[in-house]
């Protein structure tokens, strides 16, 4: 069965680079949240966003139309932000929310406090399942599909994750 983000695929392979914008638009969140959650650092991760979009790019006539789209993009962020976690391992970085004066911003919104939060407490897995449902909007079973993860499974770390959440914001 062909997805919209399979039609938009195969309109890029043939030639309409427009759709593009519409894989991208389909897809960002996750590829974000998931480099996210394996490098806890944004930057690093809009870094990775990018390098997974041109891999894509470069290996798209090798995706096979009618199996899930949004996984294989997934996947190759995944990837990629392992590999840059692993070269990254020795550098020491600083983080202008850890410290907004020396970098000369402002605190970061409450949303942003959240999200932080959430990367500090919950384990990487939970991290990634609790964004790609909570703030990209996508089913559990679409989750499932992404991560190669059974849908009980996703469910048992979502539940847990909004658990630690919900006792760490009552404190």
């Amino acid at each position: 069965m062909k997805t919209a983000l399979d039609k938009c695929i195969k309109r890029f392979i043939d030639g309409d680079s427009s759709a593009f914008d519409e894989i991208y638009a389909a897809t960002r969140k996750s590829v974000y949240y998931v480099a996210l959650s394996v490098l806890g650092d944004g930057a690093l991760a809009e870094d990775v966003m990018q390098t997974t979009y041109m891999k894509a790019l470069q290996n798209i006539k090798s995706y096979k139309l009618g199996s899930n789209a949004a996984a294989w993009i997934v996947k190759i962020a995944k990837n990629e932000a392992l590999n840059v976690r692993k070269t990254n391992m020795r550098i020491v970085t600083a983080d202008e929310r850890d410290s907004p004066e020396l970098f000369g911003t402002s605190a970061p919104d409450e949303y942003g406090e959240l999200i932080d939060a959430a990367k500090r407490m919950l384990p990487e897995d939970e991290f990634t399942i609790l964004m790609l449902v909570t703030v990209s909007g996508y089913k559990r079973r679409e989750v499932g599909k992404m991560l190669d993860m059974p849908v009980p499974t996703v469910t048992w770390k979502y539940n847990n994750a909004l658990t630690k959440m919900r006792k760490a914001l009552s404190v």
